[in-house]
């Protein structure tokens, strides 16, 4: 957990911008011809580019469009609140003025200025905390730097180590590289820059148990404040790390994170024109904060140091939206009922001493809202900014909104609602359907084992070098989604209410469990509902690519007689395809049939 009273500052954030700058910008996926198909930073390891032919990108790295005060400006005009700039990265070359290593942007480069100084002082000057990212394990630079060894799975086809220019791996000494080098750099990074909301660490493959506590003690050490997040390796770090580009399937206790990317790489690419709209960020983000957890989105600057174009528009176009809606994001906690809505999401926040719940409405905006299981009394509804507005609403058993008025905007809708307390809202904690329809996590059924035993399986690794595999039983991973659900003898039940008798269609919601594995499906599965079971395929459609891609499946039909109490039990019978072992439940929607 974090230490002292550091917890605040990050929990209110909620939107930080992430920079991945480093030589790799300079080929921008490019390497004589051939074209990197993988994210930009890997490119050495790629294409197992020489030391000696690598630090010649130094020479040419003269990045005389960077401005500190224009980076950071940005940042705030899009409603970030905080920085995580690449003091490291895994080619090893310092973006910072290190006296442990010439490697570095002063003294190796025309630029000779070092822009995490510059950064730290438009940091103070704009309000935003300022984070650093620090390759703790890996550094190709280095013959010791961190490498788990040629049995050890490859990420995607690359070394984790540099095995290229260090092949004899029993020759390698992780500890000499932590000592004359992390340790030293981290020294520099926590007491020459000033105060620092959080180091970013990245990749443990390599680090042990114990040099994982010598780097939480001098962090705590050196800047009490400063928080860590958990890719520090071994279980240590105040900040939860999702994996890249990965939506947590429900809230969790804690401090959260997830980083994004706004195209398909962190460091500068030349050809990826990939860039997400604007609309589907904000989604992101607001989906993100609606599950207590923070979104850290990446920009990649150029060589020349400054942000590709596209990305600057995306961060414009996000800091209209922010401008009018900020408030029901910032110092904001996740939606209180316990599942997700059709319509779109839900924060809690507080406004001239009462409590209000921020509702985020995806376009079209029906004229009736409807939402039940809210105990409290409201009393006044509106749009951000316009308190003397008041929508028409009325509440009996649910409460309903007349949304013929309002304005709308290009995404997420977003209209607030006060209530008469200053308390957390009071609200039906049962698993309600809303409007026809209940969405089903895991974190919210319980989970049945029986005693039988099924065999260890390597899945592979996930996208913070973490070593992945199958274990005897299903269980909660850290986004709330269930993972390892594949022994039969193992389900998960729910108890849930539905209003109103009917057909209700059964939709299956499963992701891929390692970063850019294909979603398949196959997969047998047994549904207990009342006094009816039977069995289905998964056989869908993916529903989200990226690094973890989605798909649905239909699953049959629930046909309820009478209102009330209901329960549901899903447990899967037979994989299919044996890879199929990496495939995570995220959820189970029913849906009324009109």
């Amino acid at each position: 957990m974090a230490h002292g009273n550091n917890r605040g500052w990050f929990y209110e954030s909620k939107f930080g911008m992430f920079i991945h700058w480093g030589l790799y910008a300079v080929p921008g996926g490019l390497w004589h011809g051939r074209e990197m198909d993988y994210i930009g930073e890997w490119i050495q390891a790629k294409f197992r580019i020489p030391n000696s032919e690598y630090e010649k990108l130094a020479e040419q790295f003269n990045p005389v469009g960077f401005d500190a005060e224009e980076w950071v400006s940005t940042a705030r005009a899009a409603g970030m609140r905080y920085l995580v700039y690449t003091a490291k990265h895994h080619e090893g070359f310092a973006m910072y003025h290190s006296k442990v290593s010439p490697f570095n942007i002063v003294d190796a480069t025309p630029f000779g200025r070092d822009p995490l100084a510059e950064l730290a002082v438009a940091c103070r000057k704009y309000g935003i905390k300022l984070g650093i990212y620090y390759s703790q394990d890996l550094d190709w630079h280095e013959p010791d730097g961190g490498d788990p060894g040629p049995e050890f799975p490859k990420n995607f086809g690359m070394s984790w180590g540099n095995d290229w220019d260090f092949p004899e791996y029993s020759r390698k000494d992780f500890n000499r590289y932590f000592e004359e080098k992390a340790m030293p750099q981290l020294t520099e990074l926590l007491t020459n820059y000033g105060p620092l909301g959080l180091i970013w660490f990245d990749c443990a493959v390599s680090i042990t148990k114990e040099q994982s506590v010598r780097i939480t003690a001098m962090v705590k050490q050196l800047q009490p404040e400063c928080l860590m997040n958990t890719r520090l390796g071994n279980g240590f770090g105040d900040i939860g790390s999702l994996g890249d580009n990965e939506l947590p399937s429900a809230r969790r206790e804690g401090l959260w994170e997830s980083p994004l990317t706004m195209n398909d790489t962190w460091g500068f690419k030349i050809n990826d024109s990939n860039w997400k709209y604007a609309p589907q960020l904000i989604e992101n983000l607001v989906g993100l904060v609606s599950k207590d957890t923070n979104c850290l989105l990446n920009v990649g600057p150029k060589p020349d140091g400054r942000f590709p174009e596209p990305a600057v528009k995306i961060l414009e176009e996000i800091g209209v939206w922010m401008k009018r809606n900020s408030a029901a994001l910032h110092a904001c906690s996740g939606n209180p009922f316990p599942y997700d809505f059709e319509w779109g999401y839900m924060t809690v926040g507080r406004s001239n001493g009462c409590t209000v719940l921020n509702l985020f409405l995806r376009e079209p905006v029906a004229s009736d809202f409807v939402l039940e299981g809210l105990h409290d009394r409201v009393l006044h509804c509106y749009e951000p900014g316009q308190p003397d507005t008041e929508l028409p609403f009325e509440q009996r058993r649910k409460l309903h909104i007349d949304l013929r008025t309002v304005t709308g905007q290009n995404t997420l809708t977003a209209v607030v609602v006060v209530l008469d307390t200053d308390a957390a809202p009071s609200i039906d904690k049962r698993l309600l359907a809303q409007n026809g329809r209940l969405c089903l996590k895991p974190c919210m059924g319980k989970l049945q084992h029986d005693e039988s035993q099924l065999a260890t399986t390597a899945l592979g690794v996930d996208t913070a070098g973490e070593t992945r595999s199958s274990a005897n039983h299903s269980k909660l991973a850290p986004n709330g989604s269930l993972v390892d659900w594949h022994n039969p003898g193992d389900g998960i039940t729910w108890e849930f209410v539905l209003s109103e008798p009917g057909h209700y269609r059964i939709e299956i919601v499963t992701t891929a469990r390692v970063h850019s594995s294909p979603w398949s499906d196959g997969q047998r599965i047994r549904i207990d509902c009342g006094d009816g079971n039977w069995e289905s395929q998964l056989r869908g459609h993916v529903v989200a690519k990226g690094c973890y891609e989605q798909g649905m499946s239909a699953a049959g039909i629930l046909r309820v007689h009478e209102p009330g109490v209901q329960s549901l039990t899903l447990s899967m019978t037979a994989l299919g395809n044996p890879k199929n072992v990496n495939m995570a439940l995220d959820e189970v929607w029913l849906t009324k049939s009109r």
